[in-house]
């Protein structure tokens, strides 16, 4: 990963001299290199390996529930039976919810 983050940086670098030199038109490449580095380094910092190895899963629209309907993740406590389930907290207390649109990382096991 981060060969691939010193190579895009170096090219990064090119297309700003290229830029201070009236190619206005790599502009669009600098927009482009610069979305790819920040993916590339989340992906590092949260430490996500091969991309073969995980899943992502748009959340589908929630349809006949309003516009500020949400999914919410909740621990099963390994039983079907609702009552027993409780909503997932992080670790500052506060809860995730999912909306339409949200994504899910995923890793296949």
């Amino acid at each position: 990963m981060e060969y691939a983050i010193k190579l895009l940086e170096k090219e990064r670098e090119l297309v700003i001299v290229s830029l201070k030199n009236g190619e206005k038109e790599r502009l669009t490449d600098l927009k482009q290199l610069d979305r790819a580095l920040d993916w590339l380094r989340l992906l590092k910092e949260q430490q996500i390996g091969m991309v073969k190895k995980y899943q992502l899963e748009r959340m589908p629209p929630i349809d006949g529930r309003g516009g500020f309907s949400s999914y919410r993740i909740a621990i099963d406590n390994e039983t079907d039976d609702i009552k027993f389930w409780e909503e997932y907290k992080k670790d500052d207390g506060s809860t995730v919810w999912l909306y339409s649109g949200d994504y899910i990382l995923r890793e296949k096991y």
